[in-house]
Parts: structure tokens; sequence; C-alpha cells
């Protein structure tokens, strides 16, 4: 199988960092360009804020770091934030200081979601972002999160379905056939490999567009 070139190495994740960080703009470029309704996703990142004190995350692809803003600042929580280029964990380490973040909580890590160098069980949580549908083995990452996380630990995080807009259809679409992003599950196949990974109480909403997925290790 080619791998897949990431795509956030140059202008588009430039492009996507700004309007995903941006919660009133993303609705906008949502329904524009993808044909998506973004607030399940900010509305999902609640779960952050209720984490106690000693907990760990691991954010993977951390992106930009635009899930940190779930994250309390007096929350006293261990955060990984794992990605491959080097721009996004830049984005990351500014986005942690503009939250008023302690620094020494959040830990950059360069790394493949498909072969993450952690321990077994390591995270209490797991956000899966936009990762899944960009990588050229989704099934194997999926694995690797789950290994991470401690049984009975929450996996959340979105991904791109076969089924959607036009738009999105054509977009992802030339992005598989150009190797910019990997390929496409249907809700369906995205519950079962849920599931094949070891996650129980699987959730998987909408059945189109961009699908909110969470559940927890069996």
């Amino acid at each position: 199988m080619n791998e897949v070139r990431n795509a956030c190495a140059g202008p588009f994740g430039t492009f996507y960092s700004f309007w995903i960080e941006r919660e009133r703009l993303s609705r906008v470029v949502g329904r524009a360009l993808w044909g998506i309704d973004t607030r399940p996703l900010y509305a999902s990142m609640a779960a952050i804020g209720r984490l106690p004190d000693g907990a760990t995350v691991l954010d993977v692809p951390c992106g930009s770091g635009v899930a940190l803003r779930g994250l309390r600042r007096d929350q006293r929580v261990r955060w990984i934030a794992v990605d491959l280029d080097a721009d996004m964990l830049a984005r990351c380490r500014a986005r942690v200081r503009e939250r008023g973040l302690d620094p020494d909580r959040v830990e950059l890590l360069a790394a493949d979601m498909q072969a993450l160098p952690l321990p077994d069980a390591a995270a209490d949580l797991c956000l899966a972002y936009s990762g899944l549908h960009m990588v050229a083995d989704p099934a194997a990452a999926l694995r690797e999160v789950v290994r991470c996380l401690k049984p009975g630990g929450e996996l959340i995080g979105s991904n791109f379905l076969a089924a959607g807009s036009r738009r999105q259809r054509l977009l992802l679409g030339h992005g598989e056939r150009t190797g910019r992003n990997g390929p496409l599950w249907s809700a369906g196949e995205l519950r079962a490999q849920l599931v094949a990974a070891g996650v129980a109480d699987v959730e998987v909403a909408p059945e189109r567009g961009l699908a909110i997925f969470r559940g927890r290790r069996a």
C-alpha cells in the first residue's frame, strides 16, 4: 500500500489550523467546504474538563492543539500531544502558551499514530480527532490508540465517512487517489473496526459526513 502524504505539512495544514481553532468560523467553513456540522466536534471535548487530577490524556494526532480548549487551567493532568508534523507540534506548543496552560504538563511527541512509541495502557483518555482518515492503515492506527488506553479508559474522536456531501466526496475521493488521505469507512465499518480493536459501548454519529465516535476499552 502506498504511503499517505502528510497533507498538514503544507498550506492545507496552515489553512486547516486557522479555521479549526475558531469555533464560529469552523461552522461556516464546515458547511461551505465539507457540508458538515462542526458543533458536535467541539461538544465532545467537554469530556476533557471532567477528568480528575492525575489523569493522562493522549491526543493523537494533536494537530495545532485544538483539543486543548477542553482543558481547564487548574486541571492537573498529563497531556501527551502526538503528531508527525513539526509545524503542527510548534503550533500546539504556541497554543499551550496562548491558553495559559502549564507547559510542563504538555509533552510534545513526534510520532506516527500507526506505530506509537508509548507503553500499553498509558492513558485514561485518548483523543483521535480527524486522524484515522489521514493514514494509510487506519485499522492499525486505531489498534495502536486503543492499545495505549487503560482498561475502561475512554476513546473520543472524529472521522470523515465515505457517505457525505458531494463536495466532501469529491475532495476526499481526490485526496485518496492522490495520496493526500487514506481510505474512508462507512459508519458501520467504523463501528466494526472499533469493536475489533477492543472498544466497548461504541457510539458513532452522525451516519455521514464527519462522525464523532466514542467508547471505552473493554
